[in-house]
Formats: structure tokens, sequence, C-alpha cells
């Protein structure tokens, strides 16, 4: 028997046949539907023991009723409120399989790789480039949480710059690694510090710099498996 979801799928897909929305609409609110359809043809809500579970399917069925209810009468005016729908939904899919997991290795991979790029990045972009991206991480990070995209957007610019950061980190402990003394002479007289503290300063960033290339990459490839855990 088709749950409930799947029925208003079906409303759904029935409206958007003969809505008349632009075809660049069309064509977002049909890859959704699919996806949507899919997912909740054989879905049981009965199986759901968690409370939570049970709060968010209650929630998708309200928001589908509304929804409903505007078909027949606002073709096109509710083209964004349609896709947004179908956006939750399936994010909600997530939940009911209690399959979040990469969006929350995804979130954790997000702070390391922040705190390792605001860490590495002054010595090469300069402290205040570094701070600039303070609060657009902190945005991102809170939009992860709350499940937003645009975490995942903040996400893929942060991205680049660790791997920039990461491979000019990379790059000058290879030069520390075949002319260490030269190296250090140089960090001393330019830092004024004394030959055990320059001597950390040039070999601990390049070995941050390496973890800090594996959890960029890790990250991107966390959230990309999660992007539609996301609203």
């Amino acid at each position: 028997m088709a749950s409930e979801i799947f029925k208003m799928l079906m409303s759904i897909e029935k409206w958007a046949k003969s809505a008349d929305i632009p075809a660049s609409v069309r064509t977002k609110i049909n890859k959704e539907l699919v996806k949507a359809k899919v997912r909740y043809e054989n879905f049981d809500p009965s199986k759901m023991k968690n409370t939570e579970q049970k709060k968010v399917y209650e929630a998708v069925i309200k928001k589908g009723e509304k929804i409903e209810k505007k078909l027949n009468f606002k073709k096109s005016e509710i083209k964004d409120e349609v896709y947004s729908y179908l956006r939750y939904t399936n994010a909600a899919y997530f939940d009911f399989m209690s399959a979040l997991a990469p969006l929350n290795i995804g979130i954790r991979f997000y702070a390391l790789t922040s705190a390792l790029f605001i860490a590495l990045s002054p010595a090469f972009l300069g402290a205040a480039f570094s701070l600039a991206f303070l609060i657009p991480i902190f945005l991102g990070l809170n939009a992860l949480k709350k499940r937003h995209t645009l975490g995942y957007t903040i996400a893929m610019l942060i991205t680049p710059l660790s791997f920039a950061v990461s491979i000019m980190w990379l790059r000058f402990g290879y030069r520390v690694l075949i002319d260490y003394q030269a190296v250090l002479s140089e960090t001393v007289q330019t830092t004024g510090k004394s030959p055990q503290i320059a001597s950390f300063l040039i070999t601990v960033p390049p070995v941050l710099s390496l973890l800090l290339l594996f959890s960029a990459g890790y990250m991107i490839y966390q959230l990309t498996r999660a992007r539609d855990m996301l609203i």
C-alpha cells in the first residue's frame, strides 16, 4: 500500500505536468520528484519506532497537505513552495532511515578543516585574510547543523583555499626536508625565536598541512554524499 507521502508525490507529479512554469523550474522539480518517488514508493511508516522520526513524518504530512490544497488553484505561483517541499521530503527520508552518518561526519570534518585552515593560512595569506573567513565559517557550520544548503556552498568555497594552503606548506616542508639547517637559520633570523621554537615552526605546520589536505578532501566527499540531506 502506498504511503501518504507517496500519494502526495503523485499529486505533485500530476500538477507539474500541467502547471505553467518555466522549463528550468520544471526540470528542478522533476529531478527532486524522481528521487522522492523512488525513496517513498515502498516506504512503510509503521516501521518507525523513534519519536523524533514520527515527528518529522507528521511534519512532512502536514506540509504536504497544505501543498495539495493549493495544487488545483495556484498553478504557477506555488512552484517555489513545491520545490522546497520536495527538498524537505527527500531530506526527511534520511531521518526515517537513520542514515545521517555522512552529514554528521561531514560536519565534524568541516570543523577540523576550518580550524586547520585558520591556523595555517596566515603564513601565506596574511592574518587579516584568514580572520575574514571566521564569520563565513561559523555561518557554514551553523547552516550544516540546521541542514541548510548554504553550509555545503561555504564548504565548497573553503575547500580549494584549504588545498592551496596545504600545498604551499607541503612545498615549504619539502624545502625543509632537503635543506633543514638553512631553513632553520633563516627562520631564526627572521622571527628572532630560539632554534627550538624555530624548529617547531618549520616542521609542525607541514605535517598539519597533510592533515588539512586529507580533512578537506574527506569533508567534501562526505558532504557530497549528504547533499540530499540538506534543504
